[in-house]
């Protein structure tokens, strides 16, 4: 569960684009489809003329190269593919609308949000990569050579493959003999290998940095997510994060961004309200964005 993946970026393109187009083009946000027992997450899907974009946001840090079909980060070669996520989507869209005879061209489109994000694309890749700044301005040229809108209903075919959440009747406490990787996940790739430093953690295998505070919170709320139906005890946090990470912060944490129950002793813990962080702390963005400008702090 990525909890703030991208989460600022995802926000700016919103904006941007509702201000480019002006609410005049066709778009669908933020959703899960399933299809043939396969799961996407889609960003963004933005229909300008006869042509449908699907549009994927990273939040990447670092200088990443493609070439010889392979990614490299800070001159390392990756163990997987950036294109990968949008390719599978791609994919199955298109299979979705082949079984539905929608006609639509699907185009493919990286948006990298990261201002301090190098790319280097050294080869044909089927997929268009942009930064932020560059990608608004390309939104803009699509727009004014666009003819009117062809009417195509894809939107409509895509409702029934959009998944409804819920919560099961059980948490992960019975998922008896299912073991969990102990730490704090990167939101960017997934890894759990992190460097801690003093005001923020850094991942080793993607760079990305997240403020200590914000990696906290979010690894919190996970936590609250799998067990929906226990308090937050500082006992099983801290078994949930590992010997690696700091007790003490922990419960300062705890203490700062999460309501106590006041039951005494033993019983003692914090109020859990079961949803991911982005949820949880909606009313607290401006908070969590401006700790963001920790990442550029010193060790």
């Amino acid at each position: 569960m990525a909890c703030q993946k991208g989460y600022k970026g995802e926000l700016q393109v919103d904006e941007l684009i509702e201000l480019i187009t002006k609410n005049q083009y066709p778009v669908l946000d933020d959703v899960d489809l399933i299809f043939d027992k396969q799961r996407i997450q889609v960003d963004k899907l933005l229909q300008i003329g006869n042509k449908l974009y699907l549009i994927d946001i990273k939040n990447y840090h670092g200088h990443y190269v493609f070439r010889d079909r392979t990614w490299y980060c800070n001159g390392k070669p990756l163990t997987h593919s950036i294109f990968g996520q949008i390719d599978r989507t791609h994919d199955i869209l298109a299979r979705i609308f082949a079984e539905n005879h929608v006609n639509i061209e699907i185009i493919k489109v990286l948006v990298f949000t990261d201002h301090e994000a190098v790319l280097d694309i050294q080869e044909e890749t089927g997929v268009v990569v942009k930064y932020l700044w560059d990608f608004c301005g390309w939104v803009q040229v699509l727009c004014s050579q666009s003819a009117q809108n062809v009417q195509i209903r894809w939107q409509e075919y895509l409702q029934p493959y959009i998944v409804t959440f819920y919560r099961p009747d059980n948490d992960f406490s019975t998922e008896i003999g299912r073991k969990l990787t102990k730490g704090i996940k990167c939101p960017n790739c997934g890894g759990f290998e992190l460097q801690q430093h003093r005001y923020y953690l850094r991942c080793k295998h993607c760079e990305y940095c997240q403020p200590k505070e914000t990696a906290y919170v979010c690894t919190i709320c996970e936590y609250g997510v799998l067990f929906f139906k226990e308090n937050l005890r500082i006992s099983d946090l801290i078994n949930f994060l590992g010997e690696r990470y700091s007790s003490s912060y922990l419960e300062k944490i705890l203490m700062r961004h999460f309501n106590s129950l006041k039951f005494k002793s033993k019983q003692f813990c914090y109020e859990n309200k079961g949803i991911e962080f982005q949820y949880w702390f909606e009313g607290h963005k401006n908070y969590f964005e401006k700790i963001q400008d920790r990442i550029h702090w010193g060790s």
